[in-house]
């Protein structure tokens, strides 16, 4: 669950200002991977060999208690019989952002975005379009963190992020093996 499901957590949790998660109630499955059905046999291993040597998930979800009163509705799959889990939705108090989902995570989202709100007392829509650019997203975060080691600077991503990000990944697993909602205790460093 952590090689796919961090890109997405990190996505949603960066628009919301990566606040700290307080519990988690989770659920995990790895049906597609285990079924011999949907398994194909390779030149050592048959279809039910390989079923028998899949060890992730293919499909999680969660809920999530965040500081500041927010909720997080969590999903991730890379097989399942559905194009995909569905859009990101950030909801809050003076409007909403939904943000397309990918067919296959690919570190972009999949379309232009939308912003709902209020403007003079009336409902609206705003779209927020894809901002083209030179270089690839993925080049510009590695060149960020280059130069931050280069000139000794501070790590264009906070340590606490990626605590966080692994803390609600782990705590989705320990949930669905408890079957119960957890507290996510993350120790001072």
């Amino acid at each position: 669950m952590g090689d796919i499901g961090c890109y997405s957590l990190d996505m949603v949790l960066n628009a919301i200002g990566y606040p700290k998660p307080l519990t988690v109630t989770g659920y995990t499955s790895n049906f597609f991977g285990t079924n011999p059905k949907y398994q194909r046999p390779d030149k050592f291993h048959t279809a039910a060999e390989n079923a028998a040597r899949f060890g992730v998930e293919d499909f999680a979800a969660a809920f999530v208690r965040l500081e500041g009163d927010i909720i997080l509705d969590f999903r991730i799959s890379w097989a399942m019989h559905l194009d995909t889990p569905g859009d990101t939705v950030i909801l809050g108090t003076e409007g909403a952002l939904r943000i397309p989902s990918t067919d296959c995570w690919n570190g972009t989202v999949g379309g232009a975005m939308t912003l709902y709100h209020d403007v003079a007392g009336e409902q609206t829509q705003t779209e927020i379009p894809i901002l083209k650019t030179k270089e690839g997203l993925f080049d510009l975060k590695i060149r960020s963190f280059l130069d931050a080691v280069w000139d000794k600077g501070e790590p264009p991503i906070p340590s606490s992020q990626i605590l966080y990000n692994q803390a609600i990944i782990d705590h989705i697993v320990k949930s669905a093996q408890l079957g119960k909602e957890i507290d996510v205790v993350i120790p001072e460093i």
